[in-house]
């Protein structure tokens, strides 16, 4: 049996993840575009060759999706570092757009357990970078890159 370093192996199968999880959420951004633009349901499922009650299911979940922000390529620090894995944003992108993100901060809450930090992530917070960096999805020159920035930028 032939010892493999797994970790390496499996990079193609975690980018193939994270392509699909952005493909479904570029495909449900894309059917509420598609209605918005004024196609109906049963247009819009003949055009995609899949039943209406399947568009209609498919919907109820598009619509919760958030877009992404006016002049970035995502609707999240998160999502945009699952671009750059995939290979849609170049490391000087992913940078630069992180960077300049208006992370939401971490709102105090009364009688608030010191370990909450820990166990919940607030969305659209710098949590979001960290999330990333610890699913492999930016390394640590690009990390330490925009928490600089963003340190920074609290001062």
């Amino acid at each position: 049996m032939t010892i493999i370093d797994l970790a390496v192996e499996a990079a193609n199968a975690r980018k193939f993840r994270q392509r699909l999880d952005l493909d479904q959420l570029d495909y449900r951004r894309e059917l509420v575009r598609l209605i918005e633009l004024g196609a109906s349901q049963n247009q819009l499922s003949r055009v995609l060759r899949i039943t209406q009650p399947s568009l209609s299911s498919a919907m109820k979940t598009a619509v919760k999706v958030t877009r992404p922000r006016e002049g970035f390529s995502g609707a999240d620090p998160y999502e945009l570092c699952q671009r750059f894995a995939v290979g849609e944003l170049t490391r000087e992108q992913v940078t630069e757009e992180l960077s300049r993100w208006d992370y939401v901060a971490a709102q105090p809450v009364e009688n608030q357990d010191y370990f909450d930090d820990l166990r919940f992530s607030k969305p659209g917070s710098f949590d979001d970078v960290v999330r990333a960096f610890d699913d492999g999805l930016i390394d640590g020159t690009i990390y330490d890159a925009v928490l600089a920035h963003v340190a920074a930028g609290k001062s």
